[in-house]
């Protein structure tokens, strides 16, 4: 769901086995590059991460990564979808015939727009690794908030995205959730690739939408991101 043009839609919208060496607690520990540790849990996360879900080949490492930090996530049906757009970077929702369905029997679809032509804004292939894992990470803690709610809770969510102080909140509090889970570096670096993509489409003089003015924002702010971090004893 994070994007610049956040058009969401949602009404269309356990742990691992401790059987091997590699085991992963609640909150994984964070580093500030996941890129080698990703490649070495690779086969182990390929086994035991992989169930109830369609991911393309060429994300597998960094979606199976970063659903290392959502253990709760381990039987939850996800299928990740690329499409080509020229609008959007990514976004999740429930699938339209498991919104009524018991938390547990829900599926959701992720999906990823990519490059096509006329395309302006940055895409997610086109972002480091540890910037992909970060805003998946985001991703799977909008699922974890979807799983808590029943239906008629998806639909008011659903109605709450014609508000833009509601929005604000919401995405706000999604991007504190993936700090907490320990992929706070990951975000920054996802944050630091979009301002710098989005600042390239800037004609010359204009003002930078970085760049803080207030105290409300839709998303967190790099050094936003960085004052949570100092104060969660999880970066200490």
């Amino acid at each position: 769901m994070r994007t610049i043009y956040p058009a969401i839609k949602i009404i269309s919208t356990v742990f691992l086995s401790c059987n091997s060496l590699i085991t992963f607690s609640q909150t994984r520990k964070p580093e500030k590059d996941i890129t080698q540790a990703m490649n070495n849990e690779y086969p182990l996360l390929k086994e035991k991460n992989s169930i109830n879900k369609k991911i393309p080949g060429k994300y597998e490492k960094q979606v199976l990564y970063a659903l290392s930090y959502f253990p709760e996530l381990a039987q939850t049906k996800i299928r990740f979808k690329i499409k080509k757009s020229k609008g959007g970077i990514i976004a999740t929702r429930p699938t339209v015939g498991s919104i009524f369905r018991r938390s547990s029997k829900r599926s959701y679809i992720v999906i990823i727009n990519d490059s096509i032509g006329g395309r302006r804004l940055p895409t997610f292939s086109n972002s480091g690794v540890n910037g992909q894992v970060g805003i998946l990470g985001h991703e799977f803690c909008h699922i974890i908030f979807f799983q808590k709610k029943t239906g008629f809770g998806l639909m008011g969510i659903a109605l709450g995205h014609v508000s833009r102080k509601y929005m604000d909140r919401f995405e706000n509090k999604t991007d504190s959730m993936d700090i907490e889970r320990g992929l706070g570096y990951q975000l920054i670096d996802w944050n630091l690739y979009l301002e710098k993509g989005f600042r390239a489409l800037l004609p010359p003089g204009a003002p930078n939408p970085f760049e803080k003015t207030g105290t409300r924002e839709r998303y967190m702010s790099v050094d936003h991101i960085r004052r949570v971090m100092a104060k969660s004893s999880l970066y200490e």
